[in-house]
């Protein structure tokens, strides 16, 4: 199971805080860290416009990632099925609608990765 912070598959580093985040930033674009905290907030305000209800449920970071909005319908319950573990017969639950937010990294990015 990974771990909370930092569960890249056994490696001895950890994953960067928020504030690591736009000290980094900052200094790679010799900016000052209010300026990089501002602009945060203006990507993450149009991030959830796009993927709102109102907007087109896409929204690509030039160059990195491509975030969709995947609108699950909601289940009945009540149905009898088997547990694939135990074998027994178990009740489902309803669930309510949902939307979840899947992303996937850009073919020129995940190919400087490698």
């Amino acid at each position: 199971m990974a771990k909370a912070n930092g569960g890249n598959g056994g490696g001895k580093t950890k994953s960067m805080t928020k504030s690591q985040i736009f000290d980094a930033v900052a200094q790679e674009s010799e900016s000052s860290r209010a300026e990089v905290k501002k602009f945060f907030a203006a990507l993450e305000a149009v991030i959830r416009e796009q993927l709102g209800k109102k907007g087109p449920g896409v929204f690509t970071i030039p160059g990195v990632a491509k975030l969709k909005a995947v609108k699950k319908p909601a289940t009945k319950g009540g149905e009898q099925k088997m547990n694939p573990f135990t074998k027994q017969m178990m009740t489902t639950k309803p669930k309510p609608a949902s939307i979840r937010v899947k992303g996937s990294g850009l073919k020129a990015f995940t190919e400087a990765l490698k």
